[in-house]
């Protein structure tokens, strides 16, 4: 990507939607690039973190292990999605590990880079608040899921989110959300997740083939899912 393709991908993110045209450009010119093959690490959690990262091409999955290496995804990001700021902003260690879920290009942002726009620039801190609060109620609604809904009930509504985000086309689930990506996502055990969804390609609300997931059965899901 040249620097112009650069700015206009920094022009679609929240985060620096507010700079200019010309604002856009500069940060463009400073910032790299990498491409990262499927299963790559982009960073582990608990390392310092001294970059911040946008999705440009592809999707990243953010996730936390346990000592016993079970994982939990706590987001799945596409183009234009911002990521690793939170680390930046105190010099702590990253609080998640992100790894490419298929061939992507991600653009990265030194630290410095970020400080000195967050001096210059009151909308972009605007624009940082408001990611951080975000995070907040990501982190709130997924502790309440987990204490209020049983596992039925969080897959229902993770299948109905992903459908309204970049893995899903018309209610369907591509080859990026597999069965083992579900289960890390509402923290079940991979064969209990494939029990529920056949139940729910049972009762209608979903068809399954080539490895996708078609949802066809919404009301019957959002029931499950207590909406």
């Amino acid at each position: 990507m040249d620097a112009q393709q650069v700015a206009s991908l920094l022009s679609k993110t929240t985060l620096f939607s507010a700079l200019n045209e010309q604002g856009c450009l500069e940060l463009a010119e400073r910032t790299t690039q990498r491409v990262y093959r499927p299963g790559q690490v982009v960073f582990v959690q608990d390392e310092p973190g001294d970059r911040m990262f946008i999705v440009a091409e592809g999707s990243v999955k953010l996730l936390i292990r346990s000592a016993h290496g079970d994982a939990v995804e706590l987001a799945r990001l596409w183009p234009t999605d911002v990521f690793g700021e939170v680390a930046l902003l105190d010099g702590g260690p990253r609080s998640a590990t992100a790894e490419a879920v298929e061939r992507s290009v991600l653009v990265a942002i030194a630290r410095g880079e970020l400080i000195r726009l967050l001096r210059a620039n009151e909308q972009v801190v605007d624009a940082l608040l408001n990611s951080l609060g975000q995070l907040v109620r990501r982190a709130n609604r997924q502790s309440t899921d987990l204490i209020f809904l049983d596992l039925r009930g969080r897959v229902a509504k993770k299948l109905l989110e992903l459908s309204q985000a970049g893995g899903a086309v018309s209610g369907t689930l591509h080859r990026r959300i597999t069965q083992g990506d579900l289960a890390q996502m509402v923290g079940g055990a991979r064969q209990t997740v494939n029990q529920v969804l056949k139940q729910f390609e049972d009762r209608g609300w979903i068809r399954m083939a080539n490895r996708t997931i078609e949802i066809v059965g919404w009301e019957g899901l959002q029931r499950q899912a207590g909406g």
